[in-house]
């Protein structure tokens, strides 16, 4: 699959970053696996955080994507 393709399909689709087994997890639109599970349980973020995730965060682009993973982890 092209660099190309790749962008076309995230400007197509985007992520959503939710819950998996009790982990923060990352999700291609339309995917029904993550595609990428983060090494942090859900239960040690604050409970409007836990909230959000479990309901699913959806962003649009890559740059969305990092802002979140950064909020979310740093």
């Amino acid at each position: 699959m092209s660099k190309r393709t790749i962008l076309a399909n995230i400007a197509l689709f985007g992520f959503l970053l939710g819950i998996y087994e009790g982990k923060v997890a990352l999700w291609k639109d339309n995917q029904k696996k993550p595609i990428k599970v983060f090494p942090y349980e859900a239960s040690m973020f604050p409970e409007e955080d836990q909230k959000r995730l479990k309901e699913g965060v959806h962003v649009d682009s890559l740059s969305e994507l990092y802002k979140l993973i950064e909020d979310y982890f740093s």
